[in-house]
């Protein structure tokens, strides 16, 4: 059986392609007198890492960069900023490679720090289901994205990134020729990468950060978290013998557009704009998703029998859209599962619509939008209630619960944000009340005080 040390050596492949193909970018773009600037510290710098004999020492390597006219010097450090990005890159496609080569050889022991290793590590110490199942069910899993300015990347940047490991992925399991097909496909994103500038000139406004923000959620996290908390009740399943039911909860934060702490620019109308265009994505992603089911779920009642609830749900959305029913409804009148999906859906967009209304200063209403996340959530209970008693668990299992999840983690709001202010605006805010109410102002040890009471700090007289 292959060692698990031998999927090291993918890795290092993956690092010699990558500055393979970025040095071949940099000499046909930038000369051979850059390539030669960057080759030549690139290899110095590893030498002095490995500690080989005649290795330059630090101050040595400091006094060659001294040397480099400002313009090579210039293409140096992006050279260097871009590799490390490229090693990055290649490094996390190595965790998915080993985690993968795990998952094939079932034979194979847990891969240490995995869930099922956790899990199996916990069978193994004694802990019963019901003392690891609550134990999850008291966890909340927060990870916030930041609002630093100087962790800012370009979403160009940012694609461009994706699809280099999308493609160094796809090259892993490929023979030899077609593996070389899929390198120079690499090449040319390094080279847009080379092209592209990774920082715009001007600061970026915060709801250019808000949009970055909002990529990371629609591309990343909520995948991400639909595919980690799947696979924690698998692997839960898989140490205990049972399902795990109710699990731990996932919700992601920001403090993009809610960071007034020392950011003049953060204002309360940013933030709900910021809330709204979060709204707006997450009911786009769930629209597609919606969209999906309806080209999947084509379960006839010729062939099982209608729910009572999906029946109910056709009734009462038939009227709210009758354009959805004149299209679909003789076409789909077998097809109960996919006629009231094709209502959600419609009503996803209605909901759509009228948060992108109020982003753009128009005050409505609108009967047939969702009023929350749910009366989604109890569409999407119907359609997987009917999977159930059409003995399609796997379907729902594998189509529906992936969609459900992610409303449960990210409901409308997509992101939890934290608002932050400065303590100058809150003490101020407490002199005022104690000014309104008469008595003197606080200092820490009142403040306390009166937080620990039971008397409200402000009332409705205030």
């Amino acid at each position: 059986m292959t060692d698990v040390r031998d999927q090291d050596r993918p890795l290092h492949r993956d690092v010699r392609d990558l500055s393979t193909a970025l040095g071949r970018v940099i000499r046909r773009i930038e000369g051979e007198a850059v390539f030669e600037a960057v080759e030549s510290l690139r290899q110095a710098c590893r030498a002095r890492r490995r500690e080989e004999d005649g290795a330059p020492s630090l101050a040595e390597l400091l006094e060659r960069v001294d040397e480099l006219p400002a313009d090579t010097a210039a293409q140096v450090a992006r050279a260097f900023t871009l590799f490390f990005l490229l090693i990055n890159t290649a490094e996390q496609i190595h965790r998915v490679r080993r985690r993968r080569w795990y998952a094939r050889r079932p034979d194979t022991p847990p891969q240490p720090g995995s869930l099922e290793w956790a899990f199996a590590t916990l069978a193994d110490e004694g802990r019963t289901a019901d003392q690891v199942a609550q134990a999850l069910q008291r966890l909340e899993v927060s990870p916030v994205l930041t609002a630093h300015p100087t962790e800012s990347t370009r979403r160009t940047v940012l694609a461009l990134q994706a699809r280099v490991a999308d493609l160094l992925l796809a090259a892993s399991d490929l023979p030899e020729h077609q593996r070389q097909t899929q390198l120079e496909a690499v090449e040319v994103e390094v080279e847009l990468l080379w092209l592209t500038a990774e920082n715009r000139p001007d600061r970026p406004h915060v709801l250019d950060e808000v949009s970055t923000v909002l990529w990371y959620l629609e591309t990343r996290l909520a995948e991400a978290g639909s595919r980690v908390l799947q696979g924690l009740d698998a692997a839960f399943e898989q140490a205990f013998g049972r399902r795990l039911g109710k699990g731990p909860r996932l919700v992601p934060g920001s403090w993009v557009a809610g960071d007034r702490d020392g950011n003049p620019f953060v204002t309360p109308e940013t933030t709900i704009a910021a809330a709204r265009r979060a709204k707006h994505r997450m009911l786009g992603r769930y629209a597609e998703g919606v969209e999906g089911l309806v080209h999947r779920l084509s379960l006839s009642s010729r062939i099982v029998d209608e729910t009572l609830a999906l029946r109910e749900g056709i009734d009462a959305y038939r009227p709210l859209f009758p354009e959805v029913d004149d299209r679909n409804g003789r076409r789909d009148r077998d097809d109960p599962m996919r006629l009231f999906l094709s209502f959600v859906h419609a009503r996803l967009l209605a909901t759509r619509q009228l948060v992108a209304s109020l982003d753009a200063g128009e005050r409505r209403d609108d009967p047939r939008a969702y009023a929350n996340a749910g009366e989604l959530a109890a569409d999407l209970d119907r359609v997987a209630d009917a999977l159930d008693a059409a003995d399609a668990e796997r379907t729902r299992r594998s189509a529906v619960d992936p969609l459900r999840i992610e409303l449960a983690t990210h409901g409308f709001f997509g992101f939890r944000m934290d608002v932050r202010e400065d303590s100058g605006v809150h003490t101020a805010t407490v002199d005022a009340l104690c000014d309104a109410a008469g008595v003197g102002r606080l200092d820490r040890s009142g403040l306390v005080t009166e937080l620990l009471g039971r008397r409200p700090l402000a009332g409705p007289h205030v």
